[in-house]
C-alpha cells in the first residue's frame, strides 16, 4: 500500500530531521508513529544505555572478583566472562552504528 501526503517544505525538513535522529527511513519512522510509539529512540541510544549499565555491573563484579575467598581460577573466569560480554555488546553496538549510517 502506498500513502501520499502533502507537506510544506518546513514540515518535510522537520520530518526528515526526526527520521535521521531516530536512524530510520521515512517509512520506518512513519510506521512507528502510526503504531503509537511515543518514545522513538534509535537503537544506537538503546545500546549506549545498555553499555553504561554493563559498565556499572562490571565495576561491581571486579570488586567481587578481588575478594580473598575466590581462587585465581574463579577470578580469571569472572574477568573472561566480563570481557566476552563487553565484546558482544560492543560488536552489536558498532554494527548498529554502521548500519544506521547507511542511507
Amino acid at each position: 500500500m502506498r500513502l501520499f501526503m502533502s507537506l510544506t517544505e518546513a514540515e518535510v525538513k522537520q520530518f526528515d530531521k526526526a527520521c535521521d535522529k531516530a536512524g530510520m527511513t521515512r517509512s520506518q519512522y512513519l510506521k512507528c508513529l502510526l503504531n503509537g510509539r511515543r518514545d522513538i529512540r534509535p537503537p544506537v541510544l538503546q545500546y549506549r544505555e545498555m553499555i553504561h549499565a554493563l559498565e556499572s555491573i562490571e565495576r561491581d563484579l571486579k570488586v567481587i572478583a578481588m575478594k580473598d575467598d575466590l581462587s585465581d581460577t574463579d577470578r580469571l573466569l569472572i574477568m573472561q566472562k566480563l570481557s566476552d560480554l563487553k565484546e558482544l555488546f560492543s560488536g552489536r553496538f558498532h554494527k548498529e552504528v554502521s548500519d544506521g549510517n547507511k542511507g
